[in-house]
């Protein structure tokens, strides 16, 4: 008889841990990540007995209750919510986000509620750093699993390559640049950037210096035709400052490319064009009726390679440089008082002209250029340039160029053309890709690839064991989840957090289904009480 009131006490004792969990999971119904966790029952056997009659077996098996053995967890998929903050993330998927605490534990979470601390790292709202694999400048995977770390600003690298890419194009079309027999004293096939009827398109790229400092990176493109062999040459400038080619022990002023007859560049016949020469100071005298014009000694002249010309006007000395555009500037007051003809060497001072003296002008050195060309071919995926020096406390800059992409065909001119350099920048946003990459945006305009999110996954996800704060760790310490980059098993949503998953419906049920169990063994043990009140009555 006294059986049946252990038995009834283990539903009721069964009854209140299972409402434990059901309060527990109705009450993180707003706890982000939160997997439900559900009761095991298992039944408790205090007597069995068989015995055979006619050679059956026939059992006596009596119960002894019953008792919560396990409560297993619920790791399927929560909803997701929007909050628009690029560094809330929710796993679309298997797995977990991996943080790190002071001494080194590591935890495991579907919280991805995350934020930049002042140094930089990604933590989550406990302080713990987020992990991940950090990634170099090309995107590569730069060391094992460690915290991850977004700098704060990105430090100025001066340009070393600049590639023209598709869709660039020289239009076969275009006219070809030929002398014009009905100017004497000029020679319009001779490049000169004053002279639109020199070059047929140009463009221009931001290239930067090792102190950040933006330049201008000119190309010119010049169609020509010998003897029925149609070629392009492509002069360049920093700032107005010629970019030479070495090759074969000498420096050329153009590029000479040729095509072939579908278009793509003839890699086989990329030469440099224009041997370099440089002149050393000269001085020279005003030409006839004091009109102001000095003519160089030498020419074609390198656009933009003219040192500096000095000359006297009363008791002031001027120095002019050469802006490699044809103009001549007041190197202290940035005025322009000169021109250059860089085709027939021919210097025009507007201050010197009619005003009745013979004057004089000393040009501190230039460069000229010839018809030759480099004996050797270039490489049109890495054509090395001499250093240019811009005098403004920055290293020379010294560029490769990859012209592979350009093409010719009877289309449109088109440029477009990428380079490695940046200015400084600081940090203005953070955003995350769907494989997990983090990416920091700056102020100088680049995007870089910070790290790479590390995404756990377990085989029995029933080896992880609560500990409070949305963390988990598994019960065997040695045991070793399978780590893998965000985005191979799930794909990583940025700017969501995924919510409980708890059912506040099928909750609800299980709250009515416990109390119910809970008033029926409680009623058990009433009427197990009335019966043994009986039992004691018979004595009466």
């Amino acid at each position: 008889m006294l059986q049946s009131f252990y038995t009834a006490f283990t539903g009721l004792s069964a009854d209140k841990k299972w409402l434990s969990v059901i309060s527990d999971n109705i009450a993180n119904v707003n706890t982000v990540g939160y997997k439900a966790e559900n009761a095991v029952f298992e039944d408790l056997l205090a007597r069995s007995l068989t015995t055979f009659k006619n050679g059956a077996p026939v059992n006596q098996e009596i119960g002894g209750g019953t008792f919560i053995s396990a409560t297993v967890k619920d790791f399927s998929q929560g909803t997701f919510k929007n909050t628009n903050n690029p560094l809330d993330l929710a796993l679309d998927g298997e797995g977990f986000f991996m943080v790190k605490d002071k001494a080194g534990a590591t935890y495991y979470t579907r919280n991805g509620q995350f934020r930049l601390d002042a140094n930089g790292d990604i933590i989550n709202m406990l302080g713990m750093k987020v992990q991940g694999w950090m990634l170099d400048e090309n995107g590569n995977v730069a060391g094992a699993i460690g915290n991850i770390n977004v700098p704060m600003s990105m430090d100025p690298k001066a340009t070393t390559y600049v590639a023209f890419k598709d869709p660039s194009n020289l239009d076969s079309r275009a006219q070809f640049i030929v002398d014009n027999p009905n100017t004497a004293d000029v020679d319009e096939s001779i490049f000169n950037p004053a002279n639109s009827d020199t070059y047929n398109y140009v463009n221009a790229v931001t290239i930067y210096d090792s102190l950040g400092n933006p330049h201008e990176l000119d190309y010119y493109f010049i169609h020509k035709n010998d003897n029925g062999e149609a070629y392009w040459l492509i002069f360049a400038m920093i700032d107005g400052k010629p970019v030479e080619i070495p090759k074969d022990n000498q420096n050329y002023a153009f590029l000479k490319v040729k095509f072939k007859t579908d278009g793509t560049i003839d890699d086989t016949a990329i030469k440099g064009y224009g041997a370099v020469t440089t002149q050393g100071t000269e001085t020279d005298t005003e030409d006839a009726n004091d009109d102001g014009t000095f003519t160089l000694s030498n020419t074609p002249v390198v656009p933009g390679s003219i040192g500096e010309i000095t000359y006297t006007v009363g008791n002031i000395t001027r120095t002019l440089i050469d802006n490699g555009k044809g103009k001549l500037i007041d190197k202290e007051t940035g005025d322009v008082r000169g021109t250059i003809d860089y085709s027939n060497g021919k210097i025009y001072i507007s201050e010197l002209a009619h005003n009745g003296n013979s004057d004089s002008i000393t040009v501190s050195g230039y460069q000229t250029y010839d018809t030759s060309e480099s004996t050797n071919a270039l490489d049109p995926k890495r054509i090395a340039t001499a250093p240019v020096d811009l005098n403004n406390g920055a290293a020379p800059i010294s560029l490769s160029f990859n012209i592979l992409n350009l093409r010719q065909l009877a289309s449109d001119f088109m440029f477009y053309a990428e380079q490695d350099g940046n200015s400084k920048g600081d940090l203005m946003s953070v955003s995350v890709s769907e494989d997990g990459i983090i990416k920091a945006s700056y102020t100088n305009g680049r995007v870089r690839n910070i790290a790479r999110l590390a995404v756990a996954n377990f085989k029995d996800k029933e080896m992880l064991v609560r500990k409070g704060s949305w963390l988990y760790v598994p019960n065997v310490q040695t045991y070793t989840p399978v780590i893998m980059p965000g985005g191979v098993v799930s794909k990583i949503r940025s700017g969501m957090l995924e919510m409980s998953n708890v059912d506040i419906a099928n909750e609800f049920i299980k709250l009515i289904t416990a109390q119910r169990s809970y008033q029926a063994n409680a009623r058990v043990i009433t009427t197990d009480d009335q019966i043994l009140q009986e039992t004691m009555n018979i004595k009466r």
